[in-house]
């Protein structure tokens, strides 16, 4: 519940941004604001992107829980970006400060901030890779290879320090980009493009409601990228930043609340959403199945835990394939599934069961596992404001046919 208060508030507390952001430009076009004024307004907007970042960091760190490696990816994209706002507000709070004191104090804020930059790109590449992939290996062995243009970006920051290169800081304590400024926004350039490639190219391994999130992200900082390039002046970049990942928090991030790690089917908590929902709509038949998975325990136990998660992940991706998008698809627990899904007519479950049988039987064809897969299915229909008492029926149903086609086994045990 404090997750999904929490939601809302953010996403309603960007909606006052549209009345910040254009004074501010306009106060950058006619020159009306003075620089003063212009520090207070960035910081003011930096200190809300922090609070923002820090709400949704409290919000998914739980102390003294694992963490998946993921979530440490997503909180290093938090901490990064958070970094950046104060290292941002800090050079609007120095810049043109007289004093020996002050000089050196923006020159090493910009400089941290300038090496800083390309983490943004970086760090969402691998959140990326690994939301697709789910492979530390692999990302250590992507490592090096990404590190290079962050590496080039450092060595141009520290040589910036002595000369004109991606920014100086003039003789009032002034910052200015430098001649090779463009060279900051290339290197992120190359990370948010190959992660686009990424995404588009493994569409079909990217759930449908987590695909468009993953694409957006670069979106609006690059948008506001090319709108800060053009107008010397304007920071937009990081409040773009957080606005996206404010995106992937509610949509990915939060998400996963609901959804089965495993699986990626919904989870037994969204299942009971789901039910009490259907209990308040009436005038609807509601379709209901019960699945487990015959022998489970002896797929652990003949070939190990391993074989079996890969047994649940091919169900699982069974009942993607077999039934349709509006449909409701969950893990129950164990090795067992549901589907609800609203119908006309019960007859509609017999051809879906059908369907999921003959599928099941070409998946066994394919000989993908040493083992063969085979369910025990429980249907039946009621009107949605029973859906509690349908979920009690399914699964009755599925025990007992479970329980028959136990049954000529035990009989030619005994013969």
């Amino acid at each position: 519940m404090r997750s999904q208060n929490t939601c809302r508030t953010l996403k309603y507390s960007f909606f006052s941004l549209p009345y910040i952001i254009p004074g501010i430009i306009i106060n950058n076009i006619d020159g009306k604001g003075g620089a003063g004024i212009h520090s207070i307004l960035y910081v003011e907007i930096n200190c809300f992107a922090l609070s923002v970042l820090l709400l949704i960091f409290f919000n998914t760190y739980k102390r003294g829980e694992p963490h998946t490696i993921q979530q440490r990816i997503f909180f290093a994209l938090i901490i990064t970006a958070a970094l950046i706002l104060v290292l941002d507000s800090g050079m609007w709070i120095v810049d043109g400060m007289p004093g020996a004191a002050a000089k050196a104090a923006n020159i090493l804020i910009t400089s941290v901030y300038y090496i800083l930059n390309p983490m943004i790109p970086m760090i969402w590449y691998f959140y990326v890779d690994y939301h697709i992939f789910r492979s530390g290996r692999r990302l250590a062995r992507l490592l090096p290879p990404m590190l290079l243009p962050f590496a080039v970006n450092f060595v141009l920051t520290v040589m910036s320090v002595f000369g004109n290169v991606l920014f100086y800081i003039d003789g009032n304590n002034v910052y200015n980009r430098g001649r090779y400024f463009l060279i900051v926004g290339l290197v992120c350039l190359y990370y948010f493009a190959h992660t686009m490639v990424l995404i588009l190219s493994m569409r079909r391994k990217i759930n449908e409601n987590e695909y468009m999130p993953l694409l957006f992200f670069a979106l609006p900082p690059t948008i506001a990228a090319l709108i800060q390039n053009f107008n010397y002046g304007l920071s937009l970049i990081w409040i773009a930043v957080t606005f996206s990942i404010l995106v992937i928090f509610i949509n990915i991030q939060n998400d996963r609340l609901y959804r089965d790690y495993l699986t990626n089917l919904y989870n037994r908590r969204q299942l009971d959403n789901y039910l009490a929902a259907k209990s308040q709509s009436g005038g609807k038949l509601l379709g209901g199945m019960m699945i487990d998975i015959d022998c489970f325990k002896a797929i652990n136990d003949v070939y190990g835990h391993k074989n079996g998660d890969e047994a649940l992940k091919q169900v699982a991706e069974l009942l993607r394939r077999t039934f349709g998008k509006n449909d409701f698809i969950a893990r129950y627990g164990g090795d067992e599934f549901v589907l609800f899904t609203e119908i006309h007519d019960k007859s509609e479950l017999a051809d879906m069961a059908g369907k999921l049988t003959e599928n099941l039987a070409q998946l066994n064809a394919r000989r993908l596992s040493p083992y063969e897969i085979s369910l025990s299915i429980g249907w039946d229909a009621y009107p949605s404001e029973k859906a509690n008492c349908l979920m009690d029926r399914i699964d009755t149903l599925m025990y007992e046919n479970k329980q028959r086609a136990k049954m000529p086994e035990k009989e030619g045990e005994k013969r």
